[in-house]
């Protein structure tokens, strides 16, 4: 089995990359997980020498970059080596970063992304052959919590911040002339909305799912294909029953109405709040077809597994021109 190297910030609220690392070594990998901004901020310009002789140390036969997680300088010595360099960029939807990916996508051997739609855009900025990869929830931490106490339970719960020019405000308005809203998140009173919470982590999110009847999905940006928020994974993995805006690609997935319910504009939207409302026992069965069908077939072991599958076969395009050239280089 490979070893593989993770580097990536884990926030609180999600913590993914810790998820994605427990994954691989669940598999039987010898993981290491280093946070390189943590590492960073304490020893300054020691940071990247330090981080090297990390690698040097552990000798890993992949490094996993989430996102941007590993300073350029550090990636930037890592090429020509034996070791095989991977991203994983899951903020698509940013396009103003997408220059700034690129310093990194082009350097490394196997570009992952969760934004399909974007392959030209990605190749316009020198990044060759990007690769799409969905995410999932965590077998481990994502399943039912009981909700008891109020804050928990609503008609429906959203979670995510307030943004300026956004339709989720607007939304969020209509929908608390109807029924019972709850918001957890950050930034609502800048426009006179009461949140019950401005942070959920795992636990709270998982009562969050309970205690609601309907889990709404507003994603800032609805175009771009294959590409949805977290949010999908962490509803269905936690047994909510999710109503969401419709992206392109999502019915490759999922089947709609079986897994989870999407909606294309805000008046469908309020429409399906109010059917659905109406049927509880349609809306359990929904959550629990889409929590099974999760935990089945996309988790973050199911995604560390198809990385693995796909370091396989970069490695070994890797070794091929040297192998065709009567000759492999020799680990170092």
């Amino acid at each position: 089995m490979p070893k593989v190297i993770v580097f990536g910030k884990s926030k609180r609220k999600t913590r993914k990359v810790a998820h994605i690392a427990r994954a691989f070594s669940d598999l039987g990998n010898e993981t290491l997980w280093l946070n390189a901004h943590r590492i960073r901020r304490w020893l300054k310009s020691w940071a990247n020498p330090y981080i090297l002789k990390r690698i040097e140390r552990f000798a890993p036969d992949i490094v996993f970059i989430h996102n941007m997680d590993l300073p350029l300088a550090v990636l930037e010595k890592l090429s020509g080596t034996h070791m095989l360099t991977v991203m994983y960029y899951h903020d698509g939807w940013r396009l103003d970063q997408l220059d700034e990916v690129a310093k990194w996508g082009r350097q490394v051997d196997l570009f992952l992304e969760n934004a399909k739609g974007l392959h030209d855009q990605f190749r316009e900025v020198g990044i060759k052959d990007p690769v799409f990869i969905i995410e999932g929830c965590d077998k481990h931490e994502h399943t039912i919590r009981k909700a008891v106490l109020p804050i928990w339970k609503s008609d429906v719960a959203f979670v995510g911040a307030a943004r300026p020019d956004e339709p989720r405000i607007q939304l969020i308005r209509d929908l608390s002339q109807i029924c019972k809203v709850r918001i957890y998140g950050k930034d609502w009173q800048r426009f006179n909305l009461r949140t019950t919470l401005r942070e959920v982590r795992p636990r709270g999110y998982a009562k969050v799912c309970s205690g609601a009847k309907i889990m709404l999905g507003i994603d800032a940006v609805t175009t771009i294909e294959g590409h949805w928020t977290n949010r999908l994974w962490l509803t269905l993995g936690c047994g909510g029953f999710h109503l969401t805006n419709y992206i392109p690609g999502m019915e490759e997935v999922f089947e709609n109405r079986k897994h989870l319910v999407w909606y294309h504009d805000h008046d469908e939207c309020i429409s399906l709040v109010r059917e659905y409302l109406a049927k509880p026992e349609e809306r359990k069965r929904i959550a629990m077809t889409g929590y099974a069908y999760v935990h089945e077939h996309h988790t973050f072991h199911h995604f560390a597994r198809k990385v693995l599958e796909l370091c396989d076969e970069a490695m070994r395009a890797k070794r091929s021109p040297a192998l065709e050239g009567g000759h492999e280089d020799s680990p170092h």
